[in-house]
């Protein structure tokens, strides 16, 4: 289902090559580069939620432990602790739903180009044609900067899964590059390259400058919920300490 997206992404391609002049796959470039500006905010907001989530994660665990046997109780205070810290699960993950129609509308249109108005036939970038697949060394160095921006994306845990994940996601990514057609994957490295930059403005230049240290309070908060307080000892009058 095109929805529109295809062609109005061939209409900012057909400006960038034929109105600024550039090649296609400089002009495959600046798409990304405008794409990346537009979704600027979201990025802001999954990198503030991954860290909240990094810094719960003692607590979490802690949970993990102490109601190990009772899942439903759990998962209840796992949502009070979200609740408590304003910690939203799947904050994490709405920027990377909203790229993904770009990437299938960009897909949809350099299946068919001609289809959406443009004439491509001669897109070649770096020696490649961006209209076929294939190509081995576009999909390395786009294993090798999935990897590198996953190294620096903040995670909740360091578990086994996590760590496999992270050395399996590269070589998919790279499969998928050189299956693909090259136009698909050259938006797809120059996508994650520039992941990498924007992401290193928002941690040295936006989330540094907020709360380092987010006081991790929610634990006790919820164990404090339930427990009777304790009665203040009663303090002797003075009439009883001058008799």
């Amino acid at each position: 289902m095109d929805l529109g997206l295809s062609i109005i992404l061939a209409r900012i391609l057909q400006f960038f090559h034929e109105v600024l002049g550039v090649e296609w796959g400089w002009a495959i470039i600046l798409l990304t580069v405008l794409i990346k500006i537009l979704l600027f905010p979201t990025s802001i907001s999954q990198f503030r939620s991954m860290e909240k989530m990094k810094k719960i994660q003692p607590l979490y665990q802690k949970l993990q432990e102490k109601y190990k046997n009772d899942p439903q109780e759990l998962q209840k205070k796992t949502m009070e602790l979200y609740k408590a810290h304003n910690v939203n699960p799947l904050g994490g993950c709405l920027p990377i739903l909203i790229q993904l129609p770009f990437l299938v509308g960009l897909f949809t249109m350099l299946n068919n180009p001609d289809k959406y108005g443009i004439d491509m036939s001669n897109a070649v970038f770096l020696g490649m044609n961006l209209l076929q697949s294939g190509y081995i060394p576009l999909g390395i160095v786009s294993g090798v900067t999935t990897f590198l921006q996953q190294k620096m994306t903040p995670t909740a845990g360091a578990d086994s899964s996590q760590s496999t994940m992270m050395y399996i996601m590269p070589f998919f990514i790279g499969w998928l590059t050189i299956t693909l057609k090259a136009g698909v994957g050259l938006y797809w490295t120059a996508s994650t390259i520039l992941g990498i930059a924007q992401q290193w403005v928002i941690n040295r230049f936006i989330l540094a400058k907020e709360s380092p240290k987010e006081e991790l309070s929610g634990e006790k908060d919820q164990e404090q919920k339930g427990k009777p307080k304790k009665a203040k000892p009663k303090e002797s009058t003075q009439q009883e300490s001058t008799q």
